[in-house]
């Protein structure tokens, strides 16, 4: 087999190793001057490459139920394998891998160089325009030399779209979107479901978060989309001029991303772990021990100084006000905002800002070896399929396994 791959990302140089192990001939075009540039920033650089938890739990994809049929193909004790027969030591941290010099850089590099050593032939700058089905066994794919700026054809007999999303590049650095890896997609026969930022920050309506930027503090946040329970998560979030972020804000960002209709709302409980009653005793034993305190002094211990002092204010109250009967009203408001303080959301951060995308090509449309359905020869993987995982490798996961699975089926006759 004659086998090109579109994309030199993770799930694009998986597939390469995978099908020229099958003892294809394979090629991979690749837009950029480089290999895995985004691989290189996952994991705050020590690339986290999957987890020991691996359930089709943490994904989100409008098929969620075909998942189960990719990981029973290649799971997590196959990642780890795959990647020590490249020659990558790999430590496993609560169920987190990792590679054991903590580099993202050494797993794009142990994967360009298995790669090169079986002969796969990696082109740069090279910028796919269309892809033609001239046969049953044949593909003829235009392409232009971004250097040189000449167009030329080329014919293959498998085609493997591994073009990534729009997550975490420049608007100036992304495909056209005529041409984009959904584009070629589309012109062959596929559905494309809007593709949207995810993992990613959450910005809210009101302006006031702003006055107190870079305060982190552990809490509960709770999503609602029209007053109705969406999902909720526990760890540091972060309050910026714009919003929230924080792993627990990324979690639920895919909600808010997948959908435009209705209004969502952040409920943020910022003494987490402790039941109502627990709270309700412990803070009227605080009214009772600080009278003729300062509200402020009222307020030492319980949250973040700067956090504490927006509280006071949102409930109508001064730092100075003395704690007695007639500040009790506002006492018992800011009491209630420590547990429930609100945000109004008013979408997610950019693709730039993301650190993958819902949305793609809907997995129904590709069989259980990532072929395409309507295409037979073409491949998918990776993130231009609709399937987004949580943060905890899981993105990394799905990429090592649909280029794994598509690789060995495209590489095979």
């Amino acid at each position: 087999m004659d086998v090109l791959v579109i994309g030199a990302g993770a799930s694009g140089l998986m597939a390469a190793a995978s099908a020229v192990n099958m003892g294809a001939y394979v090629t991979v075009y690749e837009r950029d001057d480089c290999p895995g540039r985004k691989l290189l920033r996952t994991g705050n650089g020590r690339c986290n490459l999957g987890n020991r938890d691996l359930r089709r739990d943490f994904y989100h994809s409008r098929d969620n139920e075909l998942i189960d049929e990719y990981f029973k193909q290649f799971d997590e004790d196959d990642t780890i394998r795959t990647f020590r027969s490249f020659g990558l030591i790999i430590k496993e941290e609560n169920g987190y891998f990792y590679p054991f010099c903590e580099q993202a850089s050494a797993v794009r590099d142990v994967l360009v160089s298995n790669v090169l050593s079986y002969g796969v032939n990696i082109h740069y700058n090279i910028d796919v325009l269309s892809i033609h089905k001239a046969g049953p066994e044949l593909f003829e794919v235009k392409y232009k030399d971004m250097l040189k700026g000449s167009e030329m054809l080329k014919s293959f007999n498998r085609v493997i779209l591994a073009c990534g999303s729009y997550a975490g590049i420049n608007k100036k650095d992304r495909v056209p979107s005529d041409r984009d890896g959904y584009a070629l997609a589309y012109s062959l026969g596929h559905r494309v479901i809007p593709v949207k930022p995810s993992l990613c920050a959450l910005k809210c309506k009101e302006d006031y978060y702003g006055q107190i930027s870079g305060v982190r503090c552990d809490a509960h946040v709770t999503l609602l989309h029209d007053g109705e329970y969406v999902d909720s998560e526990y760890g540091q979030l972060q309050i910026t001029d714009y919003g929230f972020s924080g792993i627990p804000v990324f979690q639920l960002s895919h909600h808010v991303g997948a959908h435009d209709d209705g209004s969502y709302t952040l409920k943020i409980d910022l003494m987490p772990g402790m039941s109502e009653d627990e709270y309700i005793s412990l803070m009227q034993g605080r009214m009772l021990q600080y009278q003729g305190s300062t509200v402020r002094e009222f307020m030492l211990g319980t949250v973040h100084t700067k956090l504490g002092e927006l509280l006071i204010r949102l409930a109508g109250l001064n730092g100075d006000d003395t704690v007695d009967d007639s500040t009790e009203d506002g006492l018992i408001n800011v009491i209630g905002l420590i547990k429930c303080l609100s945000a109004d959301i008013s979408g997610t951060k950019d693709f730039t800002q993301a650190q993958c995308c819902s949305g793609g090509i809907p997995l129904s449309e590709v069989d259980k070896n990532c072929m395409s359905i309507p295409t037979p020869g073409l491949y998918i993987c990776g993130e231009m399929l609709d399937v987004d995982g949580v943060c905890g490798g899981y993105n990394l996961q799905w990429a090592w396994t649909t280029g794994y699975i598509a690789g060995r089926a495209a590489g095979s006759y």
